[in-house]
């Protein structure tokens, strides 16, 4: 059972592991998506801030050109102004040649090298990211530098004396005006969300984890409780159906478990058998029970007679086992009740033939040694009868004499016909002849005691039977049916076959008083008799 758990569970974890890595894997996407869509929300936004400063930055610029105080070193100093605010990390302006002409804080005058993206579109605004040598990212807008409508603007300036100065100022059409914003904001939103994503995630894979190993312990649970019912329902079929008695105790002698044949191999009833103590139906030092629940030593096959409440006593078989754990505790033991009844039938049938073939071997010994002297016996009578014809008292005797020789030799006869029983000769033979034959052979009798004889014979054809030896044993079965039957009673002798078992049944009966009890063990034994001329035998040899 424990090897038959380890795979049930090895399933379920493996079934785990794949569940976990695809919510991982699902996961996993999610959070990216939902990381790029933010970012990308972010940069649209920079964009749109970037844009919305370019574009501050031209309308400053504007509006200073158009003020008597502007001149071209006013527009350096607009974007260092610019440049102070802490999410922009520089501004600088680059001619047409690529050439940075005005710069903020942190950009060096003069490069040639500046980003100057190509602009198809005076409102084109173009970007980029950018990573500086140290990892920090720089978001860039770049677009065309136009504060001026016209190329070139001529102002008169007024001095306090009231005398004029034409001014012209540069229009820097052409010019380009990249913005670097700073991306701190974004990289520490992004830190937040991955961190924020990372533990949703370790939230949901040990939630979705828990709840599949929830559900595979409930449907784990439910199926050894489902193999434990079937097991549970499977071992009571089996003691309940066992050719023996089974009975468990506790260490306190009390029944706990039994199937019925135990019940009613010890005329118990099954109202009255929860707790009961075993000790007031079976002596506990006698049977070795005590010895069992103390010593822990099985009794095997200890063999018993019990008394049941109405008076029958039969004999049992009582096997003992401790039910003892791996500590050596004993928690109870298994007692098996065997019925020996029907062994002690076949012991005493063993008995009975050991008897007779002893009885037999003898009487054929003795009936060979009085055949002889008997020829001689019947002989000197018959002689004597012939010679006293003229004295009627003395024939009378002499044949007396050769009546009893003759019933002497029917006795040898017998025994040795028991002692030393022919083979059967099995031929074909006419099962309602046959019937019929026996019929005839005892009418004579019949009609003397003035019983009536009868034949039932079914549908039977011919069959291989052994004729001589068949009509012996119904001969004696009929004879006796005679004498046990009243006059003016009725005897019926019949013979059948079994569609069933294909075999053939003959059958004497008759409406007498039948046999008693105390004499129906007895019937078969050699030499008893009921009658006062029977031989006692004649049951014997049809047994």
């Amino acid at each position: 059972m424990r090897i038959l758990s380890r795979k049930k569970l090895y399933l379920p974890a493996l079934s785990i592991v794949a569940v976990v890595f695809l919510l991982l894997v699902l996961v996993s996407i999610s959070t990216y998506r939902n990381l790029d869509r933010e970012k990308t929300r972010a940069l649209h936004f920079f964009y749109r801030q970037g844009v919305a400063l370019l574009r501050s930055i031209e309308a400053g610029a504007r509006t200073g050109m158009k003020s008597l105080m502007w001149q071209e070193m006013s527009l350096g100093s607009l974007l260092q102004e610019t440049a102070k605010d802490t999410d922009i990390a520089y501004v600088y302006l680059v001619d047409e040649h690529g050439k940075i002409v005005h710069r903020s804080d942190g950009v060096q005058a003069g490069r040639t090298d500046a980003w100057k993206p190509e602009l198809t579109r005076a409102d084109q605004v173009a970007s980029r990211i950018r990573t500086l040598p140290d990892g920090r990212q720089i978001f860039e807008l770049a677009k065309f530098f136009a504060p001026m409508y016209q190329p070139s603007t001529v102002r008169q300036q007024q001095d306090a004396a009231g005398a004029g100065q034409i001014v012209e100022c540069h229009s820097h059409r052409g010019d380009t005006i990249v913005l670097g914003m700073k991306m701190t904001a974004i990289e520490a939103a992004q830190r937040a969300d991955i961190q924020h994503a990372v533990i949703m995630a370790a939230i949901v894979l040990v939630l979705g984890s828990g709840t599949l190993f929830f559900i595979f312990v409930i449907q784990n649970y439910y199926l050894v409780d489902r193999t434990l019912k079937q097991t549970e329902d499977y071992t009571r079929q089996v003691v309940a159906n066992m050719a023996n008695g089974l009975l468990s105790i506790n260490p306190e002698g009390q029944i706990v478990s039994y199937n019925l044949l135990a019940l009613e191999l010890l005329g118990l009833k099954e109202a009255k058998i929860q707790g009961l103590d075993l000790r007031s139906v079976i002596d506990f030092e006698t049977s070795g029970i005590a010895r069992t629940l103390s010593e822990h030593v099985p009794v095997l096959e200890h063999e018993i007679y019990h008394r049941k409440e109405s008076g029958q006593s039969i004999p049992l078989a009582l096997s003992v086992t401790p039910i003892c754990d791996e500590n050596g505790h004993c928690s109870g033991a298994v007692i098996i009740l065997r019925d020996l009844s029907e062994i002690k039938r076949l012991q005493q049938r063993v008995k009975r033939s050991e008897k007779l073939a002893a009885i037999g071997e003898l009487a054929a010994g003795v009936a060979h040694e009085i055949r002889n002297p008997l020829s001689s016996i019947r002989g000197f009578a018959q002689f004597l009868k012939k010679t006293l014809h003229d004295k009627p008292k003395e024939k009378e005797y002499a044949q007396t004499m050769v009546n009893e020789v003759d019933r002497i030799n029917r006795v040898v006869t017998d025994l040795l016909t028991f002692a030393r029983p022919m083979q059967a000769a099995p031929a074909p033979t006419d099962v309602s002849a046959l019937v019929a034959h026996c019929m005839r052979l005892a009418k004579a009798q019949a009609d003397a005691r003035r019983v009536g004889i009868h034949t039932r014979v079914s549908d039977v054809s011919t069959l291989p039977i052994d004729g001589n030896q068949m009509t012996q044993a119904l001969l004696n079965l009929l004879l006796n049916a005679v004498q046990a039957t009243d006059p003016e009673g009725h005897v019926e002798i019949g013979a059948e076959l079994e569609p069933s078992s294909s075999r053939l049944v003959f059958w004497v009966e008759d409406d007498g008083s039948g046999i008693a009890a105390d004499k129906l063990e007895k019937i078969f034994e050699p030499f008893y008799t009921t009658r006062e001329t029977g031989t006692g035998l004649g049951l014997c040899i049809v047994h």
